[in-house]
């Protein structure tokens, strides 16, 4: 093997830069013009003077991040970290480059995908009829983009198990049931708003860029890290947030690589026992069979191939290992199957017994308010706890009905379901809730208390809906799958290095505008949240993410501005998103007199960073736009 899988994080980027170097520079990403590349006021894509290489180039950005007023203390967005965000994001969008295009990594080559040949002319209109060549060729390319994707989709899995490591060897106090009931417990009701403990960030603290990248998509889902930080106790991880300094000092202002001191790298080997290089880790996942505690060597992939295999007919790189879309592994002292439904139930009994067990670690899903995302005390007085609807799941699981307390410490047992899920513990659930007997037993009531049929409360069958959420399609530590949420947020990070406001000279005026946006934008929020949903927009988004990113300090403002902790919701349906869009750019204009969605390419950022903002307000919203999840 030629791979030199060294160069994937300790030299990022420089596949990347060298690509760029042999290619003309690519026009902005965004795309200000409809279907018939006519924008709203009639101008034609030839009457904006495109951006040269020139005017990049003459964009010093060493000297640029040299003047950025950047630390480790926690602070609502401002324009210097706003830039220090976009840096972090060039660098994640580099190396997902570098990964995808190291020809090789984990026996995925581009060979496999057959044989290219340059000589084939692609067809000049879609419309066009292909040649039997052109159809070979645009079949062996839609093939070998595959398998790049299929790198970093195995990459960024790993980089998960990788920050699940991480996370774990950071000091905390585990939550327990009983820090839930005092109004003053720094572990629950002060956890998020107490500002006392920021850790003081070394560079030898940084881990690796992959780690980096997942834990900047868990911090951009704020409900679900503030549950995650609780539960583990890591108050002062919570508090501190990004370490914007360290972070900017570690990204060079060139290429975008990541370079940190050797001793960082040993600090994170010791502390993690993982090495600092994603790809150096094992290929394979040890684990213990969860019925018979056999050890197990799973592999990441089964799709590897030797350099010289051809796909006579291209596969769909699925696989059947630890990080493939449907792991199948044979343990080979019990003879169960572990699949990703079987991981899935091994975690709901572990937290099961960390319920149980003498931390009496409350479930995942009950720790927050589902309706304000804040924490809420458990009332002091009986029996007032003993109906709180939030924790009623906890209750539920540690009670003897319907023998539910050894059901659910006993899913994966000899001799037992071999194919047990979450479908399993959904049906045991459902049967428990059926049996009204049981539930006012669950709640502490007697049948002389009530004589009426009792009945489960709404909000308490909220609560077991996002218990049970915590598992689907999830075997992690975390409240959410970040895989999936990392790959979701690629979404944002292109096109973020697409529009490239990085190397725009009006770079500085631009993140001043967002700012503005973005608080104009909250204030929508505040005075007309919950009823109707804003949907921001590409820059709006910047500002926000940059917030989330010191948790802290974004719970800070959510709560302060209106009431409840806003959660940032990635998953919302495209209709629903388009429709919601519509109202905020009226609302937006309505209230503050400006168009809302506007052209930020680098020519109309100029213009206005010129104060003439008349070509900026004539821009309305073009075809593309509607239904769009980020629109500029």
């Amino acid at each position: 093997m030629t791979t030199k899988r060294l160069s994937i994080l300790g030299k990022v980027g420089a596949l990347t830069a060298a690509r760029r170097a042999s290619t003309p520079p690519p026009p902005p990403a965004y795309n200000a013009f409809n279907d018939d590349d006519v924008v709203a006021d009639g101008r034609m894509p030839s009457d904006f003077p495109p951006v040269t290489a020139e005017e990049a180039d003459n964009v010093n950005l060493a000297a640029a991040f040299e003047k950025l007023n950047l630390t480790t203390i926690p602070s609502n967005p401002t324009v210097d970290t706003c830039l220090a965000h976009l840096k972090l994001l060039f660098a994640i969008q580099s190396m997902k480059e570098d990964v995808g295009y190291t020809d090789g990594l984990w026996g995925l080559w581009d060979a496999r995908a057959g044989p290219l040949d340059p000589s084939i002319i692609p067809r000049e209109k879609p419309s066009a009829e292909m040649t039997p060549q052109q159809k070979m060729q645009d079949k062996r390319l839609a093939f070998l983009s595959r398998i790049r994707e299929k790198r970093w989709a195995l990459f960024v899995a790993r980089a998960v198990e990788r920050y699940e490591v991480w996370w774990k060897s950071i000091p905390g106090q585990q939550l327990c049931e009983g820090h839930m009931e005092a109004e003053t417990s720094q572990g629950y009701m002060n956890f998020a708003t107490d500002m006392s403990t920021v850790l003081n960030w070394t560079e030898e603290m940084l881990p690796p860029l992959d780690v980096l990248m997942v834990w900047h998509t868990h911090m951009l889902n704020p409900r679900a890290f503030l549950e995650d930080a609780m539960l583990a106790g890591l108050k002062s991880f919570w508090t501190t947030g990004m370490p914007w300094n360290r972070v900017n000092q570690a990204i060079d202002d060139s290429d975008f690589s990541y370079d940190v001191s050797d001793e960082c790298k040993t600090q994170w080997v010791v502390r993690t026992g993982l090495s600092w290089e994603n790809a150096d880790d094992s290929l394979f996942k040890s684990l213990k069979c969860f019925r018979c505690s056999t050890p197990m060597e799973i592999p990441w992939t089964t799709c590897a191939q030797p350099e010289d295999y051809v796909d006579a007919t291209p596969s769909d790189l699925i696989g059947t290992g630890y990080g493939d879309g449907d792991l199948q592994y044979r343990c080979p002292g019990c003879d169960i199957i572990v699949r990703r439904e079987l991981l899935s139930a091994a975690k709901f009994q572990k937290d099961v017994q960390a319920l149980l067990g003498p931390g009496n670690r409350p479930m995942p899903g009950t720790i927050l308010s589902p309706k304000s995302g804040l924490p809420e005390a458990i009332p002091s007085t009986v029996p007032l706890n003993r109906m709180f609807p939030r924790t009623f799941p906890n209750r539920l699981l540690k009670s003897g009905c319907n023998g539910m307390r050894t059901k659910m410490t006993s899913l994966i047992a000899l001799g037992g379901n071999p194919d047990v899920s979450m479908r399993d513990v959904r049906l045991e659930i459902e049967r428990t809730l059926d049996m009204n007997a049981m539930v006012r037993e669950i709640d502490g009531l007697s049948a002389g208390i009530i004589n009426k049929p009792y009945r489960l409360s709404p909000d308490a069958r909220i609560a077991v809906r996002k218990m049970m959420s915590r598992y689907w399609d999830n075997f992690s530590a975390f409240a959410l799958e970040l895989s999936g949420a990392v790959m979701r947020q690629g979404v944002f990070v292109e096109k973020m290095f697409k529009i490239d406001w990085l190397h725009s000279p009006s770079a500085t005026d631009t993140m001043t505008r967002l700012l503005t946006k973005y608080d104009r934008f909250f204030t929508i929020m505040q005075e007309t949240y919950p009823h109707q949903m804003a949907v921001p927009t590409l820059d709006i988004d910047l500002a926000w993410h940059t917030h989330q990113l010191s948790p802290a300090m974004y719970y800070a403002h959510s709560v302060k501005k209106t009431g409840r902790f806003i959660d940032h919701d990635d998953k919302i349906e495209e209709d629903v998103l388009s429709v919601q869009f519509e109202w905020t750019s009226k609302e937006y204009q309505d209230r503050f007199g400006e168009v809302y969605s506007e052209c930020t390419c680098w020519y109309c950022e100029s213009i206005r960073s010129s104060h003439i903002s008349s070509i900026g307000k004539v821009l309305g919203l073009s075809k593309q736009e509607k239904g769009m999840r980020y629109v500029v």
